[in-house]
């Protein structure tokens, strides 16, 4: 298991221990494991690197796209003909402060395209919260959550549909984070929190009484449920679990991933790991 820390690290954990593999110099959001060993790192403040955990060297993938810094590079996958795909979550949020984009439902996240020359170009743009993102087994296409759109799209490589989107899951009742794909064929999916009643009504109305909630005082502003919450669906869409709880040491979900019969989660606002035994399939706990 590897995960990324708040001062940089990024760390290998095992059964005997951690490992400290290196330091990106900022902090490492989305981490993504390649074929040749080394670990893509999506890092917050440096752009898209990659970690030679042989050696601790990191090197800069991508830190800049049409003329300016990489902003809020979250996630991050290789496709087997070098082409790395990656999600950059607001052009306006921050690691420190993203609540004015959750309010004000902000769509300025990217779907980027680094080509194995190096050349890069945006696929696509405008989307909600763009974060976790899989490629699908076949390499048709990318599972894409947007967090804010409280959806998973695809967007097509292959094919007759190649450079467009077609919905996986939509209208879920909590804010989708990180997803990864499990070697049995399932996307899991990790919501911290459920939907804001709140943020529901503001959002069909006039900007302005966005503008209004964000002049709150923060502890006035919508805050999400302390909750334990992922979800796993099969390739075609279908809900397969839905792992829902409350713990009182543990919270706001923002990654998981499967090893064997056990998941792993992980969350920004807890220095620790936790690991879940797998129930049974289609199970609701």
């Amino acid at each position: 298991m590897v995960t990324g820390l708040g001062n940089g690290d990024v760390v290998r954990l095992t059964p005997d221990g951690t490992a400290v593999l290196g330091n990106t110099g900022g902090r490492p959001l989305g981490l993504e494991a390649c074929a040749d060993g080394t670990l893509l790192a999506c890092d917050h403040d440096k752009g898209l690197l990659c970690l030679d955990p042989a050696t601790g060297r990191v090197t800069v993938v991508l830190n800049e796209i049409e003329g300016a810094p990489l902003r809020f590079c979250s996630n991050a996958v290789r496709s087997e003909d070098g082409s790395i795909y990656l999600t950059t979550s607001s052009e306006t949020a921050t690691w420190n402060d993203y609540q004015a984009d959750v309010i004000a439902h902000a769509t300025s996240g990217r779907l980027i395209r680094v080509h194995s020359n190096g050349d890069a170009a945006v696929l696509d743009r405008n989307l909600a919260f763009a974060n976790g993102i899989a490629l699908a087994p076949d390499e048709s296409c990318l599972y894409v959550a947007e967090t804010l759109g409280y959806r998973i799209r695809r967007y097509w490589l292959k094919g007759e549909r190649a450079g467009t989107w077609s919905d996986f899951v939509t209208g879920l009742h909590g804010f989708p984070d990180n997803i990864s794909l499990s070697n049995t064929g399932l996307l899991w999916v990790a919501l911290p929190a459920p939907r804001i009643a709140l943020l529901d009504f503001l959002l069909p109305r006039h900007p302005a009484l966005r503008t209004l909630a964000l002049k709150l005082p923060r502890a006035l502003q919508p805050r999400p449920k302390r909750i334990v919450w992922v979800q796993a669906y099969d390739l075609d869409g279908r809900l397969v679990y839905n792992i829902r709880m409350r713990h009182r040491r543990y919270s706001f979900v923002t990654a998981v991933a499967q090893s064997k019969d056990a998941l792993w989660l992980a969350s920004v606002r807890h220095a620790a790991l936790a690991r879940l035994a797998l129930p049974p399939r289609n199970a609701t706990v």
